[in-house]
């Protein structure tokens, strides 16, 4: 993930057990933080910057918690034990909240970040994977991994709205900065759906290369970046025309992409050979 102010892109190293800290402005490593409670696994950044919130989960279940760190000591300040794994959470705009997609557990946990405690608990399709909050904070969006269904639940009372068939195993889920759309990467379909998000229907399926894993959008909105974790590629889909207008070749197993604030470039963690894949989008 990247900080609001994209300066800094902070990494989850789930095997050495560790979170990477890395200057955009040179692209180099200039921190690293320990996690003790376990692998971590996904980050999200506060919209103030002050915190990123990670979870931590074991493939033995035995673990199951999101760690709080402090970006400006770089270190753990507070864990909040939530349901069985713990997937790609997310922070409403104003900071009040965190959403937790716990895959296990068919739930999303509700952290207040006041108290780092959980607030409520919300019943959702199996399995969650990713949640992406709306630019106003009205709404968030779960893609549900087994059930096939991206789901969306307004954040006044955390209720389920619609629920939306996709193709196979939707894996990852993203909000249009500036459109009324939500993207979402079908895994084991190799394809991306895009869902309108007034009428809550699919407005086109896309097809990309093997396994999408993860997707985010330019800042503008007018592209989606999907990482194809077996395929070792990323494909850009223009949201004009609902087409790939290129396949970019990344490192060995890309899992996740992160563009910067100012659209200029992503990055791309390869899961494989442990490396970061930067791309110049302002180049095109």
């Amino acid at each position: 993930m990247v900080s609001p102010n994209g300066r800094l892109a902070y990494v989850a190293n789930r095997a050495a057990g560790v979170v990477t800290v890395i200057d955009t402005s040179v692209n180099r490593e200039i921190a690293t933080i320990e996690v003790p409670e376990g692998p971590p696994q996904y980050l999200a950044f506060a919209p103030d910057g002050r915190h990123v919130y990670v979870s931590v989960f074991d493939e033995a279940r035995t673990i199951a918690t999101v760690a709080v760190l402090d970006t400006t000591t770089n270190s753990v300040v507070a864990t909040v034990p939530v349901q069985t794994r713990p997937f790609a959470l997310a922070v409403t705009p104003d900071g009040s909240k965190v959403y937790v997609p716990n895959h296990d557990s068919g739930t999303v946990s509700v952290i207040d970040t006041a108290t780092n405690r959980v607030a409520s608990e919300i019943k959702v399709a199996p399995n969650p994977h990713w949640v992406a909050i709306t630019p106003d904070g009205t709404r968030f969006w779960t893609a549900n991994h087994e059930s096939n269904l991206i789901s969306a639940l307004d954040t006044s009372d955390d209720a389920v709205v619609a629920e939306v068939p996709v193709e196979r195993s939707p894996h990852s889920v993203a909000v249009n900065p500036v459109r009324p759309m939500v993207a979402n990467v079908n895994y084991d379909s190799a394809s991306v759906s895009f869902t309108d998000t007034g009428s809550n229907t699919v407005l086109a399926t896309v097809p990309v290369r093997t396994n999408p894993q993860a997707i985010a959008w330019s800042r503008d909105g007018r592209f989606a970046y999907t990482a194809n974790v077996t395929d070792n590629t990323v494909s850009v889909i223009s949201a004009d025309t609902f087409t790939v207008t290129a396949t970019l070749p990344v490192g060995n197993g890309p899992t996740s992409i992160a563009v910067l604030p100012n659209g200029k470039k992503a990055y791309v963690s390869n899961l494989k050979d442990g490396t970061l894949t930067i791309l110049d989008l302002a180049a095109g």
